[in-house]
């Protein structure tokens, strides 16, 4: 029997050169002596059913796409309740997900941890609406402004963030919620409240820049910041720069509850990796350890990004 199930989105990726990103995992996969079968998705939500079932019969389950599809095979192994292993390949236009757990946006790399094998494990996110509606995430979960924009990446298939936040941005108008944490509550104004498993989303924007995935902790982020001074910093988002920012609040917690305050107001969306949950109000939860991946031994990821921006993405002191 294989050893690895890749669960394939066709969507995802490129053609680079005549060939597709997938015939350059199978070339990856197969000179690296990997025994493997390909699965392919057919509609949304497919992962999730694939990933839950390969993992019960016994497969190292990777998620080969955007982080769409990875999210879709986090959540299926989580919920098999197998103790399956889990890990990803990059193949997406954001690719936030792997690079929490430090893989770089790189195939043949990707394919290359794959076969070395290293595993340990780390935090996964649990976002629960209040119809019992469940999500494990790696990521970021936000409600507000950027869930606007990912829900229009949803349906529009835009791949553009940049342009997709200039089209949110001028009809935006911020409301006020209600954020209780473990030893916080915030009530206010607020143009998008960030729960970060992880440090970043949109394609390398890092909001919650100080997450860690092994201290069993939340890093939460509301930025209460006027749209014009919003659009102009969002570049420094991408090289962790944002912070600290005057209008941004940080907290930390295991737990966050997160309502509109206003019941007479829309209520925000929540998002978790890129994919929707529906309307506030939701409860996050961090699991310590949650989750054992296949990944490199080191954060190869956030050394990549500290050779190209000086520092790592966690230092607000540079």
């Amino acid at each position: 029997m294989e050893d690895i199930a890749i669960i394939h989105n066709p969507l995802a990726g490129s053609k680079k050169k005549g060939r597709s990103d997938i015939d350059l995992v199978s070339e990856c996969l197969d000179n690296l002596k990997v025994s493997y079968k390909i699965y392919k998705t057919e509609y949304a939500g497919h992962a999730i059913d694939l990933a839950s079932q390969l993992a019960i019969d016994g497969y190292r389950v990777i998620g080969a796409g955007g982080d769409g599809t990875c999210n879709e095979v986090l959540h299926g192994v989580i919920s098999s309740n197998s103790g399956a292993l889990c890990g990803f390949i990059p193949m997406g236009s954001g690719n936030d997900v792997p690079a929490v757990i430090g893989i770089l946006p790189d195939i043949k790399r990707a394919c290359e941890i794959i076969a070395e094998g290293h595993t340990t494990k780390s935090d996964v996110g649990l976002a629960t609406k209040d119809d019992g509606t469940k999500r494990y995430f790696l990521g970021v979960g936000s409600q507000g402004f950027d869930s606007e924009v990912a829900r229009r990446a949803n349906e529009n298939k835009e791949k553009n963030y940049n342009a997709l936040v200039l089209k949110v941005f001028f009809g935006w108008k911020s409301k006020k919620v209600k954020v209780i944490m473990d030893n916080d509550t915030y009530e206010g104004e607020a143009i998008l409240v960030a729960v970060g498993n992880g440090g970043s989303y949109g394609g390398g924007m890092y909001i919650c820049q100080k997450a860690k995935v092994d201290d069993g902790l939340f890093d939460i982020s509301i930025a209460n910041i006027k749209k014009l001074k919003l659009l102009f910093q969002f570049k420094k988002t991408y090289s962790a720069s944002l912070l600290p920012h005057p209008n941004l609040n940080e907290y930390q917690s295991r737990k966050v509850r997160i309502e509109m305050l206003n019941p007479d107001d829309d209520a925000y969306l929540c998002q978790v990796d890129g994919e929707m949950l529906g309307e506030l109000p939701v409860t996050y939860e961090t699991i310590k350890d949650g989750q054992e991946f296949i990944r490199p031994k080191t954060n190869e990821f956030a050394e990549a990004f500290k050779e190209k921006y000086g520092h790592y993405y966690w230092d607000c002191d540079h």
